[in-house]
């Protein structure tokens, strides 16, 4: 993978060098002690694939460069870093991980793994409508059961499948990022945005309810899902 870090700190970035090499010396590391000459090259359409961006700098906050960078649909898995555990739920929507300081070399070498995967993220192959569709896992929103059919909801299309939401559940077990919110839904946490009462909001607006039997499960996974387990 292409890395940047982006960090004021000249031991930070030292540190986190040494584990993303540690974890494969195949990984390319391009090193910034301020934002500006990140976003440069940003702006100049280098791609990269993950950022490990310090959330205090002494020029820049870190949330709002995520922001922007989210809001222009830049390319690039975002980790913030970080000792503020507090306000992690505060931006959830702008980052795809968090590594809180000091850095743990298992939490580190799991973001890295977990960048893979949705890098080379693994398909969900069914038929519709007699047509065989292939759908990587961060295209599905959620999936729905209605009336003994399995409704698959993504950002472009419908699909409906005889399918048990038993047997959806079984063929997305590897997936940490997929949770049953009710007995006939099964959610994307990618998509999750906020809590409303019983009502799950997702970044395009969507509403979901979230049953009592399964709100311990929902927060489980949230929380995993946050901490990148």
């Amino acid at each position: 993978m292409k890395i940047a870090i982006c960090d004021d700190s000249s031991n930070d970035i030292e540190m986190l060098r040494q584990y993303i090499l540690k974890h494969s010396t195949s990984h390319k590391i391009c090193e910034f002690t301020s934002p500006a000459p990140f976003i440069d090259r940003i702006l100049a359409n280098e791609q990269f694939d993950l950022l490990f961006l310090d959330i205090q700098m002494p020029d820049a906050n870190g949330w709002e460069i995520a922001k922007e960078l989210k809001l222009t649909r830049c390319p690039v898995y975002i980790v913030l870093v970080t000792i503020l555990g507090e306000y992690i739920y505060d931006c959830f929507d702008r980052v795809d991980w968090f590594l809180p300081k000091p850095f743990s070399q298992e939490r580190i070498f799991m973001i890295l793994e977990k960048a893979q995967e949705k890098l080379y993220p693994k398909v969900f192959t069914f038929e519709s409508e007699h047509i065989k569709v292939s759908l990587t896992i961060p295209e599905i929103i959620y999936m729905e059961v209605r009336r003994n059919n399995l409704h698959i909801v993504t950002n472009n299309n419908n699909y409906c499948i005889r399918m048990p939401l038993k047997a959806a559940v079984s063929m997305l077990s590897d997936s940490k990022q997929f949770v049953q919110i009710h007995n006939s839904y099964i959610l994307n946490l990618a998509y999750f945005k906020d809590l409303n009462g019983s009502e799950i909001v997702l970044k395009n607006g969507t509403t979901l309810r979230l049953t009592r039997t399964q709100r311990k499960n929902f927060f489980d996974a949230l929380a995993d899902y946050i901490r990148g387990v």
